[in-house]
């Protein structure tokens, strides 16, 4: 879709034809990384990877071949050094930044990591540690969801031994879009007693895409109360939606013909908008750079990712003078009962400011969890005694 849309983009001038190919990327890391070495004849340039446990290898790699990667799953601040990785681009703001933003907003700083065993979500946990624990954030635990009910308790377990805990990033896919994982994981904090408060939960993965929640339902609280309680402790960031969610955009795609599967836009996973947009960056980027009259190498497209302004599939799609995306983010909340979700807080990523939107969030109890210490998002300010 985006690749036809771009051939068919008037104010586009890249002087080739774009086309694509899909790579399998390997769902364990390193054959993975093995296998994206292959990779370096078959494109030009790449838009993933989407394991983030070899980004960085695979940077050096597309800057050895001289080819650009643009990427919204990478965490690793190192990335961002344009000296350091002048082929690679963000085509999102850094998930890291985003969740930063909003615990020094609300001053929680103490850190529980939970991963699904899938070898992405793990090394995603890892990596997503590794950059909180360098913003001087206290990370008090990282694990992985063991299989089957026993399991899962004893994960619960695991994070209750370790105290001060605000947050719990859960590190798989969202119950929202069909993960049956997390449901399990937040039916059984309820039956422990852990959805009460104490705790924040957030999904890592709604960070990455746009989830449509307005004027929509959510099916997977339908006759499911448990469920609906124990999503009251959870806070769900998410990509602000434009004029059309996700949904409205899709259909509007498949009506006009360009979409010619036939799948309803609910059995699609939004993150189909977020690679779309991705793919249009990477053009826009080919198109500053030729009008510039720079040769297009990798590091020449991912140069020119400043100042852009698209239409994205939901969104506008812009990044400020140092090509970082300025895409705002929304905070939704439940009320514990019924199936939709509501935005509370706006986080403006020009200003790096959480706004509040007028609508309380809901907290389990009614009481949120006890702010941190501001020292702990003071980088000049050694926290002690707690």
């Amino acid at each position: 879709l985006a690749v036809g849309r771009i051939s068919r983009d008037p104010s586009l001038d890249l002087g080739h034809r774009l086309d694509y190919v899909i790579l399998q990327e390997e769902c364990e890391t390193p054959r993975a990384l093995v296998r994206f070495i292959d990779f370096g004849k078959l494109s030009s340039a790449f838009i993933g990877p989407l394991n983030p446990g070899f980004c960085e290898v695979a940077t050096h790699l597309g800057e050895n071949w001289n080819k650009a990667i643009f990427s919204w799953m990478c965490i690793n601040y190192k990335l961002d050094s344009t000296i350091r990785h002048p082929a690679f681009a963000r085509t999102l703001p850094s998930p890291t930044q985003v969740l930063f933003t909003i615990m020094k907003h609300f001053k929680w700083a103490h850190v529980g990591i939970i991963a699904s065993s899938e070898d992405i979500w793990m090394y995603t946990a890892k990596e997503l540690a590794t950059v909180l624990r360098n913003h001087g954030l206290p990370v008090g635990i990282v694990t992985s969801v063991h299989k089957g009910e026993k399991g899962i308790e004893d994960t619960w377990n695991k994070i209750k031994e370790v105290n001060d805990i605000k947050i719990i990033l859960l590190c798989m896919h969202s119950v929202l879009i069909g993960g049956q994982e997390q449901a399990t994981l937040l039916t059984k904090a309820l039956e422990m007693g852990l959805a009460d408060g104490r705790y924040i939960l957030v999904p890592y993965d709604t960070l990455l895409y746009s989830l449509p929640y307005q004027n929509n339902s959510f099916s997977v609280f339908d006759n499911d109360s448990k469920l609906q309680e124990a999503y009251d402790a959870v806070l769900t960031i998410t990509l602000e939606s434009g004029e059309r969610t996700f949904y409205d955009a899709f259909r509007e795609a498949k009506e006009s013909g360009e979409v010619i599967r036939d799948l309803e836009a609910t059995q699609v996973s939004p993150l189909f908008g977020t690679i779309y947009d991705a793919i249009y960056f990477m053009a826009m980027a080919m198109d500053s750079a030729r009008k510039k009259g720079v040769r297009t190498s990798g590091a020449n497209i991912a140069e020119h990712t400043k100042n852009f302004s698209f239409p994205g599939f939901t969104h506008r799609v812009e990044t400020d003078s140092c090509g970082k995306g300025l895409n705002n983010y929304v905070i939704l909340d439940t009320d514990g009962h019924g199936n939709q979700l509501f935005p509370t807080h706006l986080l403006d990523m020009s200003s790096g400011s959480v706004l509040s939107l007028g609508q309380a969030i809901h907290f389990p109890n009614e009481v949120p969890p006890k702010p941190d210490s501001s020292c702990w998002f003071d980088p000049d300010v050694l926290c002690t005694e707690g």
